[in-house]
């Protein structure tokens, strides 16, 4: 409960801002409600391997006048029928800053769905709240810095006698919460049609602990490149993307193709 009344107070005060601040600019060319889907190859996420399978992923999200105020969800689903999500967000835009909230729920061949979606006890959900503040330096320089922290949900210490993922069961935390948190510095450049996204992101937990939620140490968890182009088609561009990514963490690595459908 009092995650929820986080979260909810957290979007009343960004609508109550945005209120005032959007009927300075009104927008004549005002489109509330966007829907799109993309096909991605694979789902890396902060350097974790959340499905190997390709996965269709869609969006929809409604925008204020201002354009600065989201709110929406996605949802995303595995070709394979292994890998399912679910996640609700807002965010918040204002010149070079951003505020981004996050409340991820999923399943994969690993975390088999068994919790109701609507438990958000702390030592059961399989929900976790992500809150992310942002900004970019300036249009000159443009690089970009992300500070992501895992506020709420089953980011917890495992303590002795609780329970792990086995069997199709869900597991048991009774820890406290780790507040696991990323990091990440990012600088795009062009090259004619193409814009590379240059990323590198360090993970920790906020309670001391090395254990958090990317792994079991601190350290580098991301190091990659998202290469981004638009491919005509007749009268049609497609956006696609190219994204290499390496884990020193994990010692993992993958590529994510990714392409715009709509």
């Amino acid at each position: 409960m009092k995650n929820t009344i986080i979260v909810l107070s957290t979007l009343l005060f960004l609508i109550t801002v945005n209120q005032v601040d959007a009927q300075e600019k009104p927008d004549t060319t005002y489109k509330p409600i966007e829907v799109h889907l993309q096909l991605k190859s694979m789902h890396l996420w902060r350097g974790l391997e959340i499905t190997t399978s390709p996965y269709l992923l869609g969006i929809v999200n409604f925008t204020d006048k201002s354009g600065r105020l989201k709110i929406g969800a996605r949802g995303s689903s595995g070709l394979n029928g292994e890998y399912r999500q679910l996640d609700y967000f807002a965010s918040y835009q204002y010149k070079n800053a951003r505020i981004v909230l996050y409340d991820i729920f999923n399943s994969s061949k690993t975390l088999p769905l068994k919790t109701n979606i609507f438990d958000y006890r702390a030592s059961t959900t399989r929900h976790f709240i992500d809150a992310t503040i942002g900004y970019t330096i300036s249009k000159k320089f443009p690089l970009d810095i992300a500070w992501s922290t895992i506020i709420a949900g089953r980011d917890r210490d495992v303590l002795s006698g609780d329970s792990v993922a086995t069997g199709g069961s869900d597991p048991v935390r009774n820890g406290k919460n780790r507040y696991s948190t990323y990091l990440q510095l990012s600088y795009p450049v062009i090259l004619n049609t193409v814009r590379l996204d240059f990323f590198a992101g360090g993970v920790f937990a906020l309670n001391g602990q090395q254990n958090n939620f990317y792994g079991n140490r601190s350290g580098i968890a991301t190091l990659g490149v998202t290469a981004s182009k638009s491919i005509a088609f007749g009268r049609h561009t497609i956006p696609v993307s190219f994204a290499p990514t390496w884990n020193p963490i994990r010692n993992t690595a993958g590529v994510v193709i990714g392409i715009v459908l709509f």
